[in-house]
This record gives structure tokens, C-alpha cells and sequence, in this order.
């Protein structure tokens, strides 16, 4: 019967601890979504586990230590759902691309009209000077 008490007692441990790294797993996620400093001290209060638990596991520990060490300063980062996707990013940055030929074109088409119009105006003051000189 010691044998049968001990082997339920393992499985009670490892479902525990598996449940405490699934709710460490999630918090991560939640603190990372809504872009909060990620921290070994926030994590575990978030998830309901000690600290020493995020430090035992090796995954945890590499994942906490990856979102906290990401370059932006927490201050900085948007939440998960606010940042733009390299998808998005490139469409806009296509568009500002084109609007950037488009007004390049505009720009050389209306100096073209205003040495058109600069033209015309030396045309008519020349015209005018023959007109007083007659």
C-alpha cells in the first residue's frame, strides 16, 4: 500500500507543478499581450508560484529572460495586438512609396507648367516693350 500512496502522490506532484507551468506559460503570454514589463517577480505573482518554481524550470526561466531583455524599454512596447506585422508594415510602407513617386512626378510636372508660365509672361513683356517703343 506504501508503494500505491507513493505513486499517487508523484502523479498528484507532477499534475501540480505541470498546472503551476501552464498558468506561468499563460501569464507570460497575458503580461507580454498587454505590454508589461516581464520579470521573474511579476510573472510568479501574476501566475500564482513562487519565484524559485520559474527558476527551476529551465524553459521558463529562458523565456522570462528573453521578454525582459527584448530591446525596447518596457515603457516603449505596445501590447501584442497594437503592433504593426512586418505584413502591415510593408504594405504601408509600398503606399508612402508610391504617394512619394506620385508627388515627385506632381513636383516635376508643375515646374515644367511654371517655366511654361514664366515663358509666356517674358513673351508678353516683350510684346508690351515693342508696343510702348512703336
Amino acid at each position: 500500500m506504501n508503494s500505491e500512496r507513493a505513486i499517487v502522490l508523484r502523479e498528484a506532484t507532477a499534475a501540480r507543478s505541470a498546472g503551476a507551468a501552464e498558468r506561468a506559460r499563460r501569464a507570460l503570454v497575458e503580461l507580454d499581450r498587454r505590454g508589461e514589463t516581464i520579470t521573474f517577480v511579476r510573472v510568479a505573482a501574476h501566475a500564482n508560484v513562487s519565484r524559485q518554481f520559474l527558476y527551476s524550470h529551465p524553459h521558463l526561466r529562458a523565456e522570462i529572460e528573453r521578454l525582459r531583455n527584448q530591446s525596447q524599454p518596457a515603457a516603449a512596447r505596445l501590447p501584442t495586438r497594437e503592433r504593426a506585422s512586418d505584413d502591415s508594415n510593408r504594405v504601408r510602407l509600398r503606399a508612402a512609396l508610391d504617394e512619394h513617386k506620385r508627388l515627385r512626378d506632381e513636383i516635376a510636372a508643375l515646374r515644367v507648367e511654371l517655366a511654361h508660365a514664366h515663358g509666356r509672361v517674358r513673351e508678353l513683356e516683350l510684346a508690351a516693350r515693342a508696343v510702348r517703343a512703336a
